[in-house]
């Protein structure tokens, strides 16, 4: 038998690092700036340098937009937008579970949308994610599934809440009154539907200030003083060749610039994720919710519930 010492040609060498390249993202050249760009261009100085945008009629009264920009540190931020009009009538907000269930678990934002637009009152074109956990209060269906946080009198609970009342009007209010935060008496009785979020960022028409100065992915919600107009933020973060994030203080000049009264952020990180009904024509798998954002764990981390926007 013969034997060699002698190392094959291909044979890998550990010792050399292997590079490597991030993916090119390429921005096309864009001319043509949507209106509420050039709002938050005139209003703000979050835009430093404008890069691209895109808008898109879901139906009547729901806009998604994608906006595409460098901040005032020349980092780029992506983020999508949907715009209701709740006067139209033709679209309305529902609160979405795990499952369409009334249990503790979670489930990808596209998933959840799936499963609850059989019992949503209608098609289901877009959703965003609400509460990662079951630490956060929801309700369902008229159910009060966990309120622990809604109906604690102490002082310290500054917690915010989305709801939506049996006659569908939609409602923000605050867990527990504070000499910050007083809102009118509320009955949970009252409400068909609720998540609760984590930070103010506007509070009936002023900006909620703060000193953290983190900068992430960020789900928040936003409603006009008339509640004839709803914003949904997905703001991607995370990843810095693609979208750095954003920070809290900078939603809420946002917020403010689409001139909602009260807004908040509902949760932020890996769950933050914006999903698109598509209609595939596969035979097989018809419709999808398509990821319109860009989380960084593929279709958004799992949550206990999310937020529909449903066309009649």
């Amino acid at each position: 038998m013969l034997y060699s010492c002698k190392q094959r040609d291909d044979y890998p060498s550990f010792d050399d690092k292997e590079i490597v390249t991030p993916p090119t993202d390429i921005i096309p050249e864009d001319k043509e700036i949507e209106p509420v760009t050039k709002k938050l261009m005139a209003q703000t100085d979050l835009i430093k340098t404008f890069l691209v945008d895109s808008s898109v009629t879901l139906t009547k009264g729901l806009v998604r937009t994608h906006i595409r920009y460098q901040n005032k540190l020349d980092q780029r931020v992506s983020l999508q937008l949907l715009t209701v009009d709740l006067s139209s009538k033709a679209v309305f907000p529902s609160i979405m579970s795990a499952f369409d269930d009334y249990l503790y678990v979670s489930q990808p934002i596209g998933d959840m949308a799936k499963y609850c637009e059989p019992r949503a009152g209608g098609e289901i074109l877009a959703a965003i994610n609400a509460a990662l956990s079951s630490t956060y209060s929801y309700i369902k269906n008229g159910r009060q599934i966990n309120v622990s946080t809604s109906n604690i009198k102490t002082k310290e609970k500054t917690r915010p809440f989305f709801a939506i009342r049996k006659d569908g009007s939609p409602y923000i209010g605050n867990c527990a009154d504070t000499t910050k935060f007083a809102f009118e008496p509320y009955d949970l009785n009252q409400f068909s539907g609720l998540v609760s979020g984590t930070n103010w960022v506007r509070y009936r028409g002023y900006n909620v200030l703060t000193t953290a100065a983190i900068v992430q992915a960020i789900t928040a919600i936003g409603l006009s003083a008339d509640n004839k107009t709803m914003y949904a933020l997905v703001v991607d973060g995370g990843d810095t060749n693609f979208s750095v994030g954003i920070s809290l203080n900078d939603v809420a000049v946002l917020m403010g610039a689409l001139s909602s009264y009260d807004a908040f952020v509902l949760n932020g990180g890996s769950t933050s994720v914006m999903v698109q009904k598509t209609n595939t024509g596969n035979q097989f798998n018809p419709v999808v919710w398509n990821t319109v954002s860009k989380p960084l764990t593929a279709g958004g981390s799992a949550s206990i519930s999310g937020i529909a926007f449903v066309k009649r």
